[in-house]
């Protein structure tokens, strides 16, 4: 009992408790992302054109690879993914949105933690248990990278606003342009 009001306690969050509570994040979202998956055996339609798009790119097709998909970044990295793991694409697109909202969860954390070790909890609780990370974890679909690469534009940018410096401006910059690769709309 004393360890969990350790847990949501207002003590300064040190960077070991917050390394473990984010190895625990890691590892708890992996395992959600691998049962919703196993639990939803329906590939959703989006999926379906980013694999045919993938299976286009692959043929060095790339007209005809615009023409199912006029965005071509994720199924790009799908085409990547499964070369270099000797998968389909179905589940490089499975890996892929895993590390997306594995990374998403993280950076999550880490930007709203602030310096206690409750706040750094309740962060988790919420990234862990939200429905936008939950609903679509058996989905394959290029939200998860837009919105991980999105919330590293965030990080970045509150260590810009505290700190300044010429690193954190760039890592905004970068990060809010590969948010656009998944999603210029």
């Amino acid at each position: 009992f004393h360890t969990v009001m350790d847990l949501i306690s207002d003590q300064h969050a040190e960077s070991r408790f917050v390394g473990a509570v984010l190895a625990v994040c890691s590892v708890v979202s992996v395992l959600l992302s691998l049962w919703c998956i196993h639990i939803d055996h329906v590939i959703n339609n989006d999926g379906i054109e980013y694999i045919r798009t993938a299976e286009r790119l692959a043929d060095s097709d790339w007209a005809g690879a615009i023409a199912v998909y006029k965005w071509p970044f994720y199924p790009l990295l799908m085409l990547l993914v499964s070369k270099i793991a000797g998968v389909s694409y179905l589940v490089s697109g499975y890996i892929l949105n895993t590390l997306f909202f594995t990374g998403a969860v993280v950076l999550f954390v880490l930007t709203v933690r602030g310096d206690s070790k409750r706040l750094t909890v309740l962060a988790a609780f919420v990234a862990l248990t939200h429905p936008a990370f939950n609903e679509y974890r058996a989905f394959i679909i290029r939200d998860a990278g837009y919105l991980m690469s999105f919330l590293v534009a965030i990080y970045f940018l509150g260590h810009y606003r505290v700190s300044g410096g010429v690193y954190h401006r760039l890592g905004v910059i970068l990060a809010l342009l590969v948010a656009s690769l998944f999603r210029i709309e």
